[in-house]
């Protein structure tokens, strides 16, 4: 994987900084490069711009926990479970399900 794949994604959300999969696929490949930091910063623009992606709120806390932020995965998992509070939509179901088996995991690993 190689900064290769960050050029295009980059182009276009100079065009298009507010879509949502671009973004999301940005912050895939920085975390895959390892540099979490920069993932994480487009992780919170994405949430900036769309707060119910719950995708978006998993990911920040798995990158988070990889890092070794274990209390700030949990905030993070959490403000995820409470920007999807009411949406009905099947992904934002199935994010709040990954959501809630990542905290339940966490809370494994603490006991």
């Amino acid at each position: 994987m190689s900064d290769d794949r960050c050029a295009p994604l980059r182009a276009h959300l100079a065009a298009k900084p507010t879509d949502r999969f671009a973004r999301y696929a940005l912050a895939l490949e920085l975390a895959k490069l390892g540099r979490p930091d920069e993932a994480l910063a487009e992780l919170d623009t994405l949430l900036q711009h769309h707060p119910q992606s719950g995708a978006g709120h998993y990911q920040r806390g798995l990158i988070l926990q990889a890092a070794g932020r274990r209390e700030a995965a949990r905030e993070a998992w959490e403000a995820g479970l409470a920007a999807l509070s009411g949406v009905r939509d099947p992904e934002a179901r199935r994010s709040h399900r990954e959501i809630e088996l990542a905290l339940d995991a966490l809370e494994d690993a603490d006991e």
